[in-house]
């Protein structure tokens, strides 16, 4: 069974990133992982947790323990506020089927639209015609 080091040390090489890299992502001080994993000694939880925070698509249990998935079951998410957001599968199907149901929605509005649209141009007409109408019955009239 690995340690919680060597499965530090398999996030950083699954990131495709140097230790040192890794120690600078989590705050870190240039060799508190290093030294950690050439010495076999442990490191504070506060790192651990830093870990957690940064790199949100590994699994803790798998982390802590070394039981269940590296990753989890998480899709990246485009974010302009925030690099590191994810989304589960179950999220992402709920956000798709809701992004359908409005889609039809707007269809079925832009017929409503079109259909009031032909209506609206139906009763100008008609209002053309009375008011035409109006203004020949006015003329007509004896006064």
């Amino acid at each position: 069974m690995s340690s919680v080091l060597e499965r530090i040390k398999q996030i950083a090489d699954n990131e495709k990133i140097a230790i040192t890299s890794f120690e600078g992502k989590i705050g870190a001080s240039k060799g508190v992982l290093s030294r950690a994993l050439a010495n076999k000694t442990d490191i504070q939880s506060k790192w651990l947790s830093k870990i957690v925070d940064n790199f949100p698509r590994y699994s803790v249990q798998w982390l802590l323990t070394g039981e269940g998935d590296m990753l989890k079951d998480y899709i990246a998410v485009a974010s302009d506020r925030d690099a590191n957001s994810y989304m589960t599968s179950k999220e992402e199907k709920v956000i798709n089927a809701t992004i359908d149901a409005l889609n039809l929605v707007i269809s079925t509005q832009e017929i409503t639209i079109k259909s009031q649209e032909k209506t609206i141009s139906a009763l100008e007409s008609r209002i053309k015609q009375l008011e035409k109408e109006n203004t020949n019955i006015k003329s007509s009239s004896p006064r």
